[in-house]
């Protein structure tokens, strides 16, 4: 288990900060922020919140300080427990927008892009393009690996980019060693996925709508997909919640997607 001293270098340098800035967005000494770093002083917990709240940390990295530091986590988890795990009222909403937004697909994932739940619409367009769709398969995975959300795509290059954009700014928040991270780095040492990025000329930031045209058979239906955050200060598991929610794009996507599952 990395110390304190250990986490909180790590994540200034992630952060790209000096000690003398941190020092200065913590209102703390630059020397006390070294002493914390090397080891020779205890941060207390009132000091891991003032230095947490500088650099910006997701909760969930937050609990990893305080249990560096010797304390308790100081935020509620429902992490193990998935959806079930979440507070009724967070659990119900979610469920809620999931429902309301059938028949057309809509997907909860979390920070690491692992599927939490699945609307009938989602789960009827995962049957007809014969995707394998449960708690726990990775987003990212789906589109980016060879398989039948890959075949389905018509425009995959361009959708498996912006995914992949979308990802990295997820992993920003939770650093080089988390999992989303880590399975960035894998297909970024993809040939394919690495000359995609390489004669990439977009912005670099996706944009919040994002087009995607999947094949149907002999046609090919178009859809708007757009994310949602849906968190709260309370819980780890719901500050990395996201939506993703699918919108047909045309009469005839439409058309299509109203019979899909019956």
């Amino acid at each position: 288990m990395m110390e304190f001293g250990d986490h909180l270098k790590q994540w200034r340098s992630h952060r790209h900060m000096s000690q003398m800035n941190l020092a200065l967005e913590a209102g703390i000494s630059s020397r006390h922020l070294s002493f914390l770093e090397t080891g020779r002083a205890r941060p207390s917990e009132g000091m891991i919140i003032r230095i947490c709240e500088a650099l910006e940390l997701p909760f969930k990295i937050q609990n990893e300080l305080f249990g560096a530091a010797g304390f308790a986590p100081r935020y509620l988890s429902a992490e193990r427990e998935g959806v079930a795990g979440l507070p009724v009222l967070i659990r119900d909403t979610l469920n809620m927008i999931l429902e309301r937004h059938a028949p057309w697909p809509a997907v909860a994932f979390n920070a690491d892009h692992d599927i939490l739940a699945a609307n009938v619409g989602f789960m009827a367009l995962a049957g007809t393009l014969g995707i394998p769709v449960a708690p726990g398969v990775n987003i990212l995975a789906l589109v980016l690996d060879p398989g039948p959300v890959r075949r389905a795509v018509a425009n995959w290059p361009e959708v498996a980019l912006l995914f992949l954009k979308r990802a990295r700014n997820e992993a920003r928040l939770y650093g080089p060693k988390s999992q989303l991270a880590k399975r960035i780095a894998d297909y970024e040492s993809n040939a394919e996925i690495s000359a995609l990025l390489r004669n990439d000329e977009s912005e670099r930031n996706p944009p919040p709508i994002i087009t995607v045209k999947l094949h149907f058979g002999d046609a090919v239906t178009n859809w708007i997909t757009t994310l949602t955050a849906f968190g709260t200060a309370q819980e780890v598991l719901t500050e990395g919640i996201f939506i993703e929610q699918y919108f047909p794009a045309d009469d005839a996507t439409r058309v299509i997607a109203g019979s899909m599952g019956r």
